[in-house]
């Protein structure tokens, strides 16, 4: 596998005008250590009341010593001496039994595991160096499962955000889950990132996860062709996908058509960022004109590797062409609506994630 993208003229490191993060000193540190001159090293005459005339300043940034603490919620139970009624006081909502951990070291844990992607026993480990406290990797999953309920508000949230978005990023990808296979499905804009895990890849599982069904903005994906099902959305083809099977007929077969096609594609995608996210008709309808040729070039080209014996990917290859006549509308839909991308690079990125914590916990 050689990379896609092209070597940049840029300089290796940070590019002018980048803002850095240099460590600086702050006017208020927490604390302050005065490394005295008691004594003169030439004479011995003791230093102790002289007021020095220059005071150099170094600053340490560190993190405190921590240790895990212990609180002991004690609530009151009483009887009215009135009418006998008994009363207690309230614990408060996450001490729900006699011993358990805090919310600030579950936070701790779930952001090491789930957004660091940290496997539970390597979680399990830092817990015991760092607080110097065992704890075991069943119960990292434990807190998962426990404070699911609470996210419950913020899913509902995310939902709502990406069902009013303009345009929405969908995507699936497989995953072992206790020794079968099963499907993450994904949509996304770039704020928001609602996953959902199914046993089945096709149309079910979007409909269960319920957000599709809802949505009637346009979504942007690859040709899998549950989506187009989904007819209250408008659609967009990714492009990144065509590049890469583009890129296989040129360097493997041997194919010049897909290198024009090619060309065209990054062309159309660098005179949209020109125009800032949209092109205005008349050169909509150049690039579709171009569009157009270009397929219809395909086709005679692939015909003619036919007549003369030549028949290495051209099934795939005109296969390709008839989905890009077929869907043109879709597949050119980013040139005409400036909240279309060129890709579906959003949702690829986002499934990333998922694979990554699977590949580092060994499975």
């Amino acid at each position: 596998k050689s990379p896609s993208r092209q070597t940049s003229e840029k300089r290796p490191g940070g590019q002018p005008g980048h803002q850095g993060t240099t460590l600086r000193q702050v006017p208020n540190p927490d604390h302050r250590v005065i490394h005295r001159v008691t004594q003169c090293e030439g004479c011995g005459h003791s230093l102790e009341g002289v007021v020095p005339f220059r005071v150099d300043i170094r600053q340490v940034f560190d993190l405190p010593v921590v240790r895990m603490e212990v609180t002991q919620h004690e609530r009151e139970i009483k009887r009215c001496p009135e009418c006998r009624l008994v009363q207690q006081a309230e614990f408060p909502f996450y001490v729900t039994n006699h011993v358990q951990y805090g919310p600030v070291v579950t936070s701790l844990i779930l952001y090491w595991n789930h957004a660091q992607l940290i496997p539970c026993e390597r979680v399990t480990e830092m817990v015991k160096t760092l607080f110097h406290h065992p704890i075991s990797a069943g119960t990292v999953v434990n807190m998962t499962r426990r404070w699911q309920p609470v996210l419950e508000t913020t899913l509902e949230e995310i939902e709502a955000a990406l069902l009013t978005s303009s345009t929405l990023h969908v995507d699936e990808t497989s995953l072992r889950v206790n020794g079968k296979n099963q499907w993450v499905h994904v949509a996304s804009t770039s704020k928001e990132t609602r996953y959902g895990l199914h046993r089945s890849r096709g149309k079910q599982a979007t409909d269960d996860i319920g957000i599709l069904p809802r949505y009637k903005g346009t979504m942007v994906h690859d040709a899998y062709s549950v989506y187009p099902m989904y007819t209250e959305a408008s659609h967009a083809l990714c492009h990144a996908h065509h590049l890469r099977e583009l890129r296989a007929y040129t360097e493997l077969y041997g194919h010049s058509w897909s290198k024009e096609m090619t060309k065209a594609l990054l062309e159309m995608k660098q005179a949209v960022e020109n125009a800032g996210g949209a092109l205005p008709e008349e050169e909509a309808r150049y690039w579709e004109a171009v569009y157009d040729e270009l397929l219809a070039n395909g086709r005679r080209e692939l015909e003619e590797r036919c007549q003369q014996g030549k028949h290495d990917g051209v099934r795939h290859a005109q296969n390709f062409i008839q989905r890009l006549e077929k869907r043109k509308q879709e597949a050119l839909l980013f040139l005409r609506k400036k909240e279309v991308p060129f890709d579906n690079n959003q949702a690829e990125r986002d499934l990333r994630m998922v694979k990554v914590k699977q590949k580092i916990s060994g499975t």
